[in-house]
């Protein structure tokens, strides 16, 4: 294996390190049911909402698809949307990076396609954390103070994708 990576320039090796552990912390964050905490017995996330009626009884999940048509705003639906194009924008940049590496070693435009693919990934996330922030909910702003940690995580995938994205623009670019 390491004679196999003897040749790569470590920009490359850095910028596919920090798309897989970008991936690796959008993958948490997108699928968590704790981008907002309102309160101590209910949270939610893009997909599921979770609650607890009284302290010793279990928790209950409900999909976010069973709620009635009208909770689920443009905002709301925008958001989800932003982070699964994000997703895929990840993976895609993982699979052109690794590709660059190990089976098209001479086509140096993947590393540009890799960057521009991790900048896409890093900029859909992060537009889609803003749209999930300035949402409203019933008619009411979401409280900054509530968000948890997915919403976090998304934060930190997104900036970790432009970072990525950078890293390999800056090895095209030499």
């Amino acid at each position: 294996m390491a004679s196999l990576l003897a040749d790569v320039p470590r920009m490359v090796i850095g910028g596919i390190i920090i798309n897989a552990l970008s991936l690796i912390i959008h993958v948490i964050g997108f699928s968590t049911t704790y981008w907002y905490k309102p309160d101590d017995t209910v949270h939610f996330g893009l997909w599921k909402t979770c609650g607890q009626a009284q302290k010793g009884i279990p928790e209950i999940c409900i999909d976010i698809e069973d709620f009635p048509v009208s909770i689920l705003n443009d905002s709301f639906k925008a958001a989800r949307a932003l982070e699964c194009l994000a997703l895929v924008s990840f993976v895609a940049a993982l699979i052109i990076a690794v590709l660059k590496v190990f089976v098209l070693k001479e086509k140096g435009i993947l590393n540009f396609v890799a960057g521009l693919l991790n900048l896409m990934a890093g900029g859909l996330t992060l537009i889609g954390v803003c749209v999930f922030a300035t949402m409203q909910f019933l008619g009411d702003k979401l409280d900054s103070s509530k968000f948890h940690y997915s919403f976090g995580l998304c934060i930190v995938s997104g900036i970790g994708g432009l970072i990525s994205g950078i890293v390999f623009i800056r090895s095209w670019r030499k």
